[in-house]
């Protein structure tokens, strides 16, 4: 972490706390948390929600009101009666930067603590090459968009990086690319930027954008799959993120449910990811098309030499025959896996997220019947399956968000 810890976490930190101090800094952070999820609320929402007196539900207002993380929006009546004050978050005084690393393009989103995002790039193009090489261009391209949107960088209490494969969030291990020498790219970067960085996989950034931002979150025992190139869960156990021992909880797409030769990323044999992944609905179409099948992507596939998932979503819109066949065959996979999901968790709701749910139904309905053909009828009536609709947004939005979280302590490693 930079030799300078930013104000946002001595105010927050519980070391040295303790009795009336520490119930106090629990209650502030679940008032955060409470205002993070309504617009405006008065001091006897706070008072009720934390089972508090209105005097002492004052007092942190107060405090809040003083560390310059909320604000008085008004006053006004609420029923008979003196009139009311409100208050809401403040945008303005702390930001979180949110870096999504993708295959191929990087999107870098600025948050305020209201958890509006005020700024964001996407879709910058990034090729991954040499590791050392490409950590310096993560940095040059954060640099570049602080430096164009002429943001405070005194104001930025911590900094997001959120990327596919193993991370340790302990760490900041990375145990797939961009893992180098004995350094842990989060301490090479909080060198380069001067700003605490924390990593986290992908798929927990997008579930936790998913969980806190989609429209049809309400339940607590939540399961959310990123389909992307690979696959993998964001896993919430009342309301809060599973992380596991080191962070690697939610690796859906390596339990071994194939009898294949196929090797996996993962150097082991039989995967899900090897049959229901991004991956592997391109290979299996690149694979077709050599043997004589036609598509609407053989010209794309000759231009540049390889498919992208953005490739699979043009053909499915343009009904091209051999992708919907192709991503039925790999639905019915992906159903198997997610059943076995089912019958350990047994959850209240699965939204299928990253960027192959926009394929939509042609990818939700053969899930659906494979679930059911696949997991115990009993459990798996309780649980409701729907794709995102949020779809790529999720990630940066969550990015953003969960830096803000483990800051403030809302969220625990």
């Amino acid at each position: 972490m930079p030799n300078t810890m930013h104000p946002l976490f001595k105010q927050f930190n519980a070391n040295g706390l303790s009795g009336v101090a520490i119930k106090d800094l629990s209650r502030k952070r679940r008032i955060v948390s409470h205002m993070s999820n309504n617009d405006e609320i008065t001091i006897n929402d706070i008072s009720e929600s934390l089972n508090i007196s209105i005097p002492k539900a004052s007092e942190l207002i107060t405090e809040l009101a003083e560390g310059g993380f909320i604000k008085e929006t008004s006053k006004r009546s609420v029923g008979q009666g003196r009139k009311a004050s409100f208050y809401a978050l403040r945008a303005d005084n702390y930001y979180f930067l949110g870096v999504e690393i993708k295959k191929y393009k990087i999107n870098i989103g600025l948050m305020g603590f209201d958890k509006v995002m005020l700024q964001s790039t996407k879709d910058i193009p990034f090729l991954y090459k040499e590791a050392g090489e490409s950590l310096k261009e993560i940095v040059q391209l954060i640099n570049n968009f602080l430096n164009e949107n002429n943001i405070d960088r005194q104001k930025i209490a911590g900094v997001g990086l959120s990327i596919a494969g193993r991370v340790n969030v302990k760490t900041g291990n990375i145990l797939t690319i961009y893992h180098f020498s004995d350094a842990p790219v989060k301490e090479v970067l909080e060198s380069e930027l001067g700003i605490s960085v924390f990593l986290d996989n992908d798929s927990r950034t997008i579930a936790y954008g998913e969980f806190n931002f989609g429209k049809r979150v309400l339940e607590k025992e939540v399961l959310i799959l990123n389909l992307d190139y690979g696959i993998a869960l964001g896993i919430f156990v009342n309301g809060k993120p599973v992380y596991g021992a080191s962070g690697y909880a939610g690796e859906l797409g390596h339990i071994p449910l194939f009898d294949n030769e196929k090797i996996c990323f993962c150097g082991k044999k039989g995967c899900l990811e090897t049959e229901a992944s991004g991956k592997a609905l391109i290979d299996r179409l690149t694979e077709q098309m050599a043997k004589g099948s036609n598509s609407i992507l053989q010209p794309v596939l000759q231009q540049k030499g390889f498919l992208e998932l953005e490739d699979i979503l043009v053909a499915v819109a343009k009904g091209d025959s051999l992708t919907l066949h192709t991503i039925n065959a790999v639905a019915e996979k992906l159903g198997r896996g997610l059943a076995v999901t089912i019958n350990i968790f047994n959850p209240e709701l699965i939204i299928i997220g990253g960027t192959l749910a926009a394929i939509g139904d042609p990818l939700l309905l053969p899930v659906k019947n494979a679930i059911i053909m696949h997991s115990l009828s009993l459990v798996n009536n309780d649980t409701t399956v729907v794709l995102s609709e949020l779809n790529n947004a999720a990630g940066l939005l969550g990015c953003c968000l969960l830096v803000r979280d483990k800051v403030l302590g809302l969220v625990g490693l």
